[in-house]
């Protein structure tokens, strides 16, 4: 498969890209060019790819976006065309380029496949994601088995561009890393009282807690900078400290910083998401938590399956939590 020209459609969720760099980067080191195609949700992680041609569609293609991906095709002499993002559009392309091999991710649902059946005779390989029974590999190793590598899980050495990280001396070496999601609490009726015990746990267990929360505002912002010390990204990563400096909080973080601050981490922790895919691609230790109940064998079995799609990393642990926060600081003992 190399020094070919590759095409990779890939304009989902931040997470679902993660779960692709591996195979993206296996692609762009085999090969003597790759465009691909990102959404508003995932370019901004495009530094985990260098190398390649990075173009930004919408993620719900327009006809603007579908007549621009067509002329692409037309127009560039593709040899492989990689699908990684199951949008029907994409899966009428085999019937119009022939002469283009069309590798794809597929979904076997409960109550549709995508493609349908008849449309799958057209694409040169596939690999198969279950969602109406337990996968024998997970999203990972699907990727990969598109180039016939799916044993390789080993996770991938990123030569990130330099960037100026001088805040991390108000970081300490072992640190424990929270992900908040205001979503997340309002689920569970929980709010500043519940977010201080979690965090005055984790202060009992590491030298500091590192938090971030998600970048739309929300009325949690004002109570995290007037109570813990803060670093500030819109203002150059600038440092701001208040009387608890055992805990430090992360204000609007970028994706890079992001990501240097997961991997750094001895642990890490917060809902299923994106942050547990970015632990899983470096194959650090973290605790994803849900807020789904689990209250029969369906339920159970639903779980399962969502579980056997998504990790490859033996040190990811799950925990679902309830509204009784001390019960579910109990579950996460076990684990921090």
């Amino acid at each position: 498969m190399a020094n070919k020209n590759i095409l990779v459609l890939k304009n989902d969720r931040a997470g679902d890209f993660i779960s692709s760099v591996r195979l993206i980067s296996k692609l762009i080191s085999q090969n003597k060019k790759l465009d691909i195609y990102l959404s508003e949700f995932n370019y901004d992680f495009k530094f985990l790819i260098p190398n390649c041609n990075h173009k930004k569609i919408g993620f719900n293609l327009n006809f603007i976006d579908k007549i621009k991906i067509f002329f692409d095709i037309f127009n560039n002499k593709y040899d492989e065309i990689f699908i990684l993002a199951p949008k029907n559009y994409y899966f009428f392309l085999p019937v119009l380029f022939k002469k283009i091999k069309f590798y794809a991710i597929v979904i076997n649902g409960k109550k549709r496949n995508r493609p349908i059946f008849f449309l799958r005779r057209y694409l040169y390989k596939t690999s198969i994601r279950y969602r109406n029974k337990i996968n024998k590999h997970n999203i990972i190793q699907s990727n990969l088995s598109l180039i016939d590598d799916n044993n390789n899980l080993d996770s991938v050495q990123f030569k990130l561009e330099k960037i100026n990280t001088d805040y991390f001396k108000h970081i300490s070496k072992n640190y424990i890393y929270f992900q908040f999601k205001r979503k997340f609490f309002k689920d569970l009726n929980w709010g500043t009282k519940e977010f201080e015990k979690i965090i005055n746990f984790f202060e009992s267990k590491y030298e500091q807690v590192v938090f971030s929360a998600d970048i739309e505002k929300s009325e949690y912002d004002l109570y995290f900078e007037k109570n813990y010390s803060f670093i500030n990204f819109e203002n150059k990563a600038s440092y701001v400290e208040k009387n608890n400096k055992k805990t430090l909080y992360l204000k609007k973080v970028d994706p890079i910083n992001l990501f240097h601050i997961i991997k750094n981490a001895s642990k890490v922790i917060g809902p299923h998401g994106l942050i547990t895919q970015i632990s899983n691609l470096l194959n650090k230790k973290s605790v994803n938590l849900f807020n789904f109940e689990i209250k029969n064998i369906k339920d159970y079995h639903h779980q399962k399956i969502s579980f056997s799609e998504w990790y490859s990393n033996m040190g990811i642990k799950f925990i679902f939590l309830n509204e009784d926060v001390k019960k579910s600081l109990k579950k996460i003992a076990k684990f921090v």
